[in-house]
């Protein structure tokens, strides 16, 4: 709803509107557990919630299965849950500081003094950008951010 406003907003103001959609590849399992706990610390988790997460993580034993057989279990070091209930919320947690990030470089698109250039939901995101130079500096901010996150966007879904 938000991309189809803002969407409409630049249209019918006669402003151009750039926008571009980036998928994350692989995102769960990419995201990197010493960052992870530290962001949740950073954004003042109570310490007891923030160690049952950390154990969740840290002691997180899984199987593959393919074509009907069973690996053995093994430790898994880094990465989420897929379908798990937090991963989208933890997931939130560890690219907030891109949307933030975002947002405070004045680039990108507003609607009055709401910043709407960057919409986000899970591991997909929507940058919107008045111009493509507005763009290019939003997709700058974006691969900086994913280097040092771990981060992949990839470029056959985006």
């Amino acid at each position: 709803m938000v991309l189809k406003d803002t969407l409409l907003y630049y249209v019918s103001h006669n402003s151009a509107v750039y926008c571009t959609l980036l998928d994350a590849k692989k995102a769960f399992d990419r995201i990197q557990y010493c960052k992870l706990f530290r962001l949740l610390i950073e954004r003042g988790l109570p310490a007891c919630i923030t160690r049952v997460v950390i154990g969740l993580y840290l002691n997180n034993f899984i199987r593959v299965a393919w074509n009907g057989v069973m690996s053995e279990y093994f430790l898994a070091v880094n990465g989420v849950k897929q379908g798990g209930v937090l991963s989208p919320i933890i997931f939130s947690v560890y690219v907030d500081g891109l949307l933030v990030r975002l947002h405070n470089s004045g680039v990108g698109c507003y609607i009055g003094m709401q910043f709407v250039g960057a919409l986000a939901c899970a591991d997909d995101l929507t940058l919107l950008a008045p111009s493509s130079t507005a763009m290019r500096k939003l997709l700058r901010i974006c691969d900086e951010y994913a280097y040092g996150y771990s981060i992949v966007f990839n470029a056959n879904k985006s």
